[in-house]
């Protein structure tokens, strides 16, 4: 039976190992991906609810405080 020279074999098994951490690493990375995804998501979800709070609670004071009020957030400062 013919077999491959030591080097042709050497370099053959080289590319392979190449191949085979590249493939692990691109999962790897896929698995990362949509992990940051989900997480990008829920990121979104949670501003997107702190903006519809924003909202609700300025439309509160300016039912208090009247229409057009100004609020400083740092020292609740009001103007009208």
């Amino acid at each position: 039976m013919e077999k491959l020279t030591q080097e042709e074999l050497e370099q053959l098994q080289s590319i392979l190992q190449r191949y085979e951490e590249a493939s692990f690493k691109t999962g790897q990375y896929t698995i990362e991906i949509e992990n940051f995804k989900a997480e990008r998501r829920e990121l979104i979800n949670l501003a997107t609810q702190a903006i519809a709070e924003r909202e609700q609670f300025l439309k509160q004071l300016e039912e208090k405080y009247g229409e057009g009020v100004q609020i400083n957030p740092m020292t609740g400062e009001i103007k009208a």
